[in-house]
């Protein structure tokens, strides 16, 4: 469209096709983009996801070079969790879920979750502190935030006997 002021144009029919969208929440965003055909929020949005998906990646190479004992990658380095395991207490680990959430208006929030696996014999004697690890490490997560929340869960498992 032309006019005397300004040039502009308008999407009619927008189709994404990306290769693979296992997430539920990016499909949903792009269906929702392909119906508004609202290009700059789509990409603004796939900048920031890249962003975080790109943080996260660098994020769990860094801890699994620098404690390479301690942290595991089951699915690499494109996986959304990380296994933290102290070498000295066998069957207990702690896995650091990192999900990256873009909502269908096209808001990227980074979602931590710990989830800890803990054997019989240590949760009948240390039931307690065990309970409270989630919620101490999203504490710690608002506090300090992501690579100090997991460096800090890093020492103290590595430093338990």
């Amino acid at each position: 469209m032309q006019n005397n002021e300004k040039v502009s144009a308008v999407v009619s029919d927008l189709r994404i096709i990306m290769e693979s969208t296992k997430d539920s929440n990016v499909s949903k965003f792009l269906s929702r983009t392909e119906e508004r055909g609202d290009l700059l929020t789509f990409f603004r949005s796939l900048s920031t996801y890249a962003e975080w998906y790109e943080h996260r990646r660098h994020t769990f190479l860094h801890f699994k070079a620098k404690y390479p004992d301690i942290v595991t990658l089951p699915e690499g380095l494109l996986g959304d969790f990380i296994i933290l395991r102290n070498p000295k207490v066998s069957g207990f680990e702690l896995m650091i879920v990192w999900k990256i959430h873009l909502d269908e208006e096209g808001i990227t929030t980074p979602v931590l979750d710990l989830l800890p696996k803990v054997p019989e014999q240590v949760l009948e004697q240390k039931m307690r502190s065990v309970e409270s690890i989630p919620g101490n490490f999203r504490s710690a997560l608002r506090l300090f935030g992501i690579e100090a929340a997991i460096e800090n869960l890093i020492k103290v498992l590595g430093s338990e006997e």
